[in-house]
């Protein structure tokens, strides 16, 4: 069974969005599916390392598998990446094998914001180990869609070129789709359809 982890927005919660709209069309799926939409504490103004720990405890490293795959929203993209390279600095400290996750998709992801407020700051400029990252990631299997007019992000074709060059990403430029806010976002169904059966890449 696959196992699906929703993490949303800046301040979005598991009602938000397309979030409850996903949760039902793969549920129909009969594909077996486990869905956890997260609701993440404090997601109003989240801390970056407080936000890291709530997901190492909800998916601690040693049980991050093939069978899990990672969806994140906006900030939820930066919450995934942070998460990872913890995760791989862990395995490599205990001298175990890296763990290797089934796929990422990254819905509206940035590593910056045109207008920065106060709280976000944080995640834009705490360095994050991006080789470390891409490590549990198998080849092919990071999918990154953007949208042409996204407020936060306009130079969309920056953003495009800073996910390929630091994460090696399959980039999917969409039009008109703003951040990605809408109740139905077939676009971001179909992706995670694609990445939960395409198999990997090869190196």
């Amino acid at each position: 069974m696959k196992r699906l982890i929703v993490i949303p927005r800046w301040a979005g919660s598991s009602h938000d969005d397309w979030y409850p709209w996903l949760q039902s069309q793969l549920a129909a799926d009969d594909a077996g599916y486990e869905i956890h939409i997260l609701d993440i504490p404090d997601w109003n103004a989240p801390d970056v390392a407080d936000s890291v720990d709530f997901l190492l405890k909800y998916l601690p490293a040693d049980q991050l598998d093939t069978d899990t795959v990672l969806v994140g929203h906006s900030v939820g993209c930066q919450l995934i990446i942070r998460y990872l390279a913890h995760v791989e600095a862990e395995a490599r400290r205990a001298g175990r094998a890296v763990p290797q996750v089934g796929g990422v998709l990254c819905v509206a992801g940035w590593f910056s914001v045109d207008q920065p407020w106060e709280t976000v700051l944080n995640w834009i400029h705490l360095p994050v180990d991006y080789a470390a990252a891409r490590r549990t990631i198998p080849p092919g299997k990071l999918v990154v869609l953007l949208s042409n007019d996204d407020p936060y992000t306009a130079d969309y074709r920056e953003n495009e070129r800073l996910w390929v060059e630091q994460m090696q990403a399959e980039v999917q430029i969409l039009p008109e789709k703003q951040h990605f806010g809408e109740a139905l976002d077939p676009d971001v169904l179909a992706a995670i359809r694609d990445l939960a059966t395409a198999a990997p890449t090869p190196s």
